[in-house]
C-alpha cells in the first residue's frame, strides 16, 4: 500500500510539470488578455477533464486490466497532439491575418470577435481526450487491493496535478509579466503573440507525436 500510495503521488508531481499540461494556457491566457483569474479558471476547468478522464479510465482498468489501458493509448496519443495543432494553426492564421488588416483593424476589435467558449472546449477536450497513461499502473494494482486503495489513488492524483497545474501557471504567468515590464523587445513580443502561441502550440503538438510522456 505504501509503494501504490508513493508512487501515485510523485508520478502525479512530475505529470503536472509537463509542459502541455500548463504551457498552453499561459501562452493563450497571455495572448487573449485573460486576467489571472480567467487563466487559472480554464486551468482548473480544463485540468479538471483531464484528471476526470484520467480517473474513469483508471477505474475502468482496476476492472477490465491493462488490455483496455493499451487500446485507448492509441487513441489518446492521436487526440491530443492534433487538437493542440489545430489550435496552434488556427493562432498562426490570426498571426497571418492580422498583418494584413492591421492598418484597418486594431487589435482590440479583432479580439473581441474570438469566442472565449470555443477556446475553452478546445482547451477541455484536448485534455480530457489525453489522460495520464503512467497512473493507469497504479490503478490497476490498486485494484488488487480493493476499492479504498483505488479510490486513494484517484484522490491523490485529482489533488496534485490540479494543485500543480495551477502552481505552473501561475509562476509561468509571472515569468511574462517579468518579461513584458522589463525586456526592451517587449513591444515586439506583444505584436507577435499569436505567431508565438500558434508556434508554441504546434511545437507541443510535434513533441507529442514522437514523444511519449
Amino acid at each position: 500500500m505504501d509503494a501504490i500510495f508513493i508512487g501515485s503521488l510523485t508520478l502525479s508531481l512530475l505529470h503536472a510539470l509537463i509542459p502541455s499540461h500548463w504551457l498552453p494556457f499561459v501562452t493563450i491566457g497571455q495572448t487573449e488578455r485573460w486576467s489571472l483569474r480567467q487563466t487559472l479558471t480554464v486551468t482548473a476547468i480544463a485540468g479538471l477533464a483531464h484528471t476526470v478522464s484520467t480517473t474513469l479510465l483508471g477505474v475502468l482498468v482496476s476492472l477490465a486490466g491493462r488490455q483496455l489501458a493499451e487500446n485507448y493509448h492509441d487513441l489518446s496519443e492521436r487526440a491530443i497532439p492534433l487538437l493542440l495543432l489545430a489550435l496552434g494553426i488556427w493562432y498562426l492564421m490570426q498571426h497571418l491575418r492580422h498583418r494584413h488588416v492591421h492598418d484597418h483593424i486594431d487589435a482590440g476589435s479583432v479580439r473581441k470577435h474570438r469566442s472565449f467558449s470555443a477556446l475553452l472546449l478546445s482547451l477541455v477536450l484536448a485534455m480530457f481526450l489525453s489522460p495520464c497513461l503512467e497512473i493507469e499502473t497504479y490503478f490497476l494494482s490498486a485494484g488488487a487491493k480493493g476499492w479504498a486503495a483505488v479510490w486513494l489513488v484517484a484522490l491523490i492524483y485529482n489533488t496534485i496535478t490540479l494543485s500543480g497545474m495551477l502552481l505552473m501557471v501561475m509562476l509561468g504567468r509571472r515569468g511574462l509579466q517579468q518579461v513584458n515590464a522589463h525586456w526592451p523587445g517587449a513591444a515586439r513580443f506583444e505584436h507577435n503573440e499569436n505567431l508565438i502561441t500558434g508556434l508554441t502550440l504546434v511545437g507541443l503538438a510535434l513533441v507529442n507525436f514522437f514523444i511519449e510522456f
